[in-house]
């Protein structure tokens, strides 16, 4: 406890060297008041009684370790016998020495250092199961180092605290200040991913490890000397050295997945950090605690014949302490990463050396073990290097150059053995008799380390000629304005805080004691100290004087303003009234024009709405007329679908009389040519044949009157054909057919109705229908329509009275009904016919008539084509879809 007092002594004498530059700084490192690394050695507890102990305690600050053979034989040692080896250090603790006690001594100087913008080092060494973790991190009943260290750390600053991602980690070792904007969106981030229990975040709010629970059974005091115009913010960082590679506990991954090695580098101030790690900002000892216990569970452990926890790695956690000047109010961080000053407090804890013939270890711990005592090896050497470096500087003697980089370990440290820093180390001793060797060699290690000398490390103190308690200030002004308001007064939110500049020549002169044996070099720094009060003193004055000419400039300045503006006002008030009136007149027009546009609008909302009561009558009408135009369409079709019915059906009548009469005409033209053969065979003939008088021309004559047809009995009696007459080719006008015309079914579409097996025709001249559907059957309506025919034609083939083949095209128009069917209506016939041009008398052909089966009469051809044509295809063909009931 006795660095506690001296600290004071070693922070204002400094402070004005901070303008320094940093080639300065390194050249006056060596001439830098310096201070040994503080050694500190704690007693385990024996597990029981019947062990023995090979040393013991013999004050506060002395250990004796008694030889192993004395132990053993229990009598005194004969001369020449080895005696007891004793070993100082900086304080020894007891067996029974709590945790409380151990914090007080060691790890509470360096929370201060932290607080005053140093770093500090304080790491546990011993042999494996010595008690280095409970040293550091305790356990339930009893926190150790670390939980100590957060809980007192958070209670100084904890209404001094900057809001979460106001500084933010730069991966460069350093940091930057985010605007407020900035930092709300990371927070918001945050927020996010704790709700998704993604990333680092979602460990959040769990039971923390009842080993580093952060109960305590009292609440520690906290520390004076806080800068209460800085803000504050905690980062802490947890690595772990395994097998001489460094790794990050707190990687944002899952906890089974392989953790990736980290390098280290150096920053710009020289300092060394691990690339990469991950840095976490924490605002509370819980929420501390949570980050060590989630990198707790990926340390690595392991079960030895001497431990069952046995530590495989050194394990680093480190607490960095980021502070920045408040503005002139106290209320944001100044916006400038220049003024920021971090320190850092590195809690470590080795792992245990260890003897693979005690340990029994195999395989993969015998690796492990391997790489923890070459590296403690190498901690040991670049200490010992150091100390011989030092003590041969004043000599003259070439330095040896040590060989930090042969470890993770003292590659990461560094800095605090070449550069500045408080260096502490626990020593953790486990008395049995069984680790005398160990025990040795460890005090052999703390002897040494204790001779190796470190820079005393010289504080940053930002000095941006602010107010100082300008905070603290503020705070009280905006209470007592709440005060003023609540008790009714509205001038207090008029009222303005002034927390400018204030002229100071600095602190208060430091308490010195002229009766130590440093009283020379005491009364220099005092003296040194003077000269500095006086140079600012002088420089303070030149600033007052320059202001005070600046001030007297500034009020005739102001004067002169103020005579100009008063002139500008007296003419601005001129125009302001002449604005004013004009203003005014506008105003009236504007409520005139108003009004009268109020009038148009409700005449307009008028018009609307006739226009809208005309437009609903204009639609009704429009529907009606349609409606009736529909109608009409309706009824149009229907009597053009009689009219085509009634005039087809008198167009069918009309045909059948016209096709009788000339069968009668045709009946008597044979019968007079038959007549004119007799008469001619008479005539050629010498005997005159005798008619039956029953069959005489007169008789046939009148029988064709009759409408009878008598069958002819004998053979030799059937008349031969007038072949004379018609073989006898005619000659006059060519044969035209009046009803011939162009066909117009380019753009029609056909429905061709023939045979099955129709007649080939040998003629040059083919039928030829473009876009066309053959059929050979048609039974339905829905045949006719399913195709969408226009067009309609019946090819129908007939022998002539020749003997030759005819073919006769039907052709008509498909006409929809109003029944929703359809109806052919003919309206033309071709005829298509072969002839030879030579007449074969011998060529026998049936009568023009067919026998009829009722009466035996002969029915003309003509006739019976015409029934057949009628049978095969009516000319009205109507059919439905369903069954519709007529009005």
């Amino acid at each position: 406890m006795k660095a506690v007092p001296r600290t004071p002594m070693r922070v204002v004498p400094k402070t004005p060297r901070v303008q320094q530059t940093t080639e300065k700084q390194r050249q006056n490192t060596s001439e830098k008041a310096r201070d040994p690394v503080n050694v500190f050695c704690r007693v385990r507890p024996l597990q029981s009684d019947g062990d023995l102990a090979s040393l013991r305690v013999k004050n506060a600050t002395t250990i004796a370790l008694n030889p192993q053979d004395q132990l053993l034989q229990h009598h005194k040692p004969h001369n020449g016998a080895q005696r007891e080896i004793q070993y100082i250090f900086k304080h020894v603790f007891q067996p029974e020495a709590t945790q409380q006690e151990v914090y007080g001594s060691v790890a509470q100087p360096l929370v201060e250092n932290l607080l005053k913008g140093r770093n500090s080092l304080l790491f546990t060494y011993g042999v494996t199961g010595s008690g280095k973790t409970y040293t550091m991190t305790g356990n339930l009943r009893h926190r150790g180092i670390m939980p100590r260290c957060l809980d007192v750390l958070f209670r100084t600053i904890s209404d001094y605290q900057a809001k979460k991602f106001v500084f933010k980690p730069d991966k460069l070792n350093g940091f930057e200040i985010l605007s407020e904007e900035d930092a709300l969106l990371e927070r918001q981030h945050e927020m996010n991913q704790r709700f998704a229990g993604a990333g680092r975040f979602a460990f959040r709010h769990k039971d923390s490890d009842p080993e580093i629970a952060s109960q305590a059974s009292v609440e520690p005091i906290p520390l004076l000397g806080l800068d209460e115009d800085n803000m504050f913010s905690v980062f802490v960082t947890y690595i772990e050295i395994y097998n001489n590679s460094v790794y990050d506990l707190l990687e944002d991954s899952g906890i089974q997945k392989t953790l990736q090695s980290k390098i280290i580098r150096e920053d710009a101030n020289r300092h060394m950090f691990v690339h990469g790690v991950t840095e976490v900002e924490v605002k509370t000892v819980e929420e501390a605690l949570e980050v060590f216990q989630m990198g707790q569970k990926r340390k690595r452990m392991g079960h030895t014949v001497l431990n069952a926890e046995s530590s495989r790695s050194h394990s680093v956690f480190n607490i960095r302490l980021v502070q920045a000047p408040t503005d002139s109010q106290g209320e944001n961080v100044v916006q400038d990463r220049q003024n920021i000053t971090v320190s850092q407090l590195s809690l470590v804890d080795l792992a245990g050396s260890e003897r693979s013939s005690r340990t029994k270890n195999t395989g993969v711990r015998l690796r492990e073990a391997g790489n923890i005592n070459n590296s403690l090896m190498t901690l040991r050497t670049c200490l010992e290097y150091l100390r011989e470096n030092q003590m041969a500087s004043g000599n003259g003697l070439a330095p040896k150059k040590i060989p930090y980089r042969d470890s993770k370990i003292t590659h990461m440290f560094k800095n605090y053995f070449d550069g500045e820093g408080q260096v502490s180390m626990i020593v953790c001793i486990n008395p049995r008799i069984e680790d005398y060797d160990e025990n040795m060699q460890v005090m052999k290690f703390a002897e040494m380390t204790q001779e190796v000398q470190i820079a005393r490390a010289t504080p940053i103190k930002q000095d941006l000629g602010l107010t100082p308690g300008r905070r603290k200030a503020n705070k009280l002004f905006k209470i007592a304005v709440n005060n003023l308001n609540e008790l009714g007064i509205p001038e207090a939110k008029d009222l303005e805080v002034d927390v400018g500049l204030v002229y100071s020549l600095g602190p208060d002169f430091p308490a010195y004691e002229m009766d130590s044996p440093e009283a020379e070099i005491k009364i220099r720094e005092l003296m040194h100290y003077l000269e500095q009060r006086i140079e600012k003193r002088k420089k303070l004055r030149a600033n007052l004087d320059i202001k005070c000419d600046s001030f007297r400039q500034m009020l005739m300045n102001l004067d002169r303003d103020n005579l100009q503006l008063r002139t500008e006002l007296a003419s601005l008030k001129a125009v302001y009234k002449q604005e004013r009136e004009r203003s005014a007149a506008l105003e009236k027009k504007v409520r005139i024009h108003e009004s009268s546009i109020d009038v148009l609008n409700n005449t307009l909302s008028k018009r609307e709405r006739q226009v809208e009561e005309l437009t609903f009558k204009l639609n009704e009408k429009e529907n009606m007329l349609t409606q009736k135009e529909h109608e009409k369409e309706k009824q149009k079709k229907k009597f053009s679908s009689k009219l085509a019915v009634e005039s087809d059906k008198n167009k069918r009548e009309f045909e059948l009389k016209l096709r009788e009469q000339r069968a009668k005409l045709q009946e008597r033209m044979r019968i007079k040519d038959e007549k004119l053969r007799l008469v001619s065979n008479i005539l050629q003939s010498e005997d005159l044949p005798s008619l039956p008088r029953s069959q005489s021309s007169e008789d046939i004559l009148n029988d064709k009157d009759r409408g009878g047809y008598t069958a002819r009995t004998e053979e030799s009696s059937v008349p031969a054909t007038r072949t004379d007459i018609y073989a006898t080719p005619r000659h006059g006008a060519v044969a035209a057919n009046n009803r011939h015309r162009r066909s117009r079914s380019a753009g029609d579409k056909w429905l061709e109705h023939r045979a099955a097996n129709p007649v080939p025709l040998g003629t040059i001249m083919q039928p030829y229908i473009k876009n066309r559907k053959s059929v050979t059957k048609l039974t339905d309506m829905k045949e006719l329509t399913a195709h969408g025919a226009t067009k309609y034609c019946l090819v129908s083939q007939d022998a002539d009275t020749d003997g030759d083949v005819e073919t006769k095209l039907y052709k008509g128009n498909v006409i929809p009904t109003c029944g929703g069917g359809a109806q052919v209506v003919f309206n033309d016939v071709e005829c298509l016919k072969q002839k030879s041009p030579v007449h074969s008398p011998t060529r026998k052909r049936p009568s023009n008539g067919t026998i009829s089966a009722l009466g035996g009469g002969v029915v003309p051809s003509t006739v019976t084509s015409a029934q057949d044509i009628a049978s095969r295809c009516n000319l009205g063909i109507e059919g439905h879809s369903s069954k519709k009931s007529k009005v």
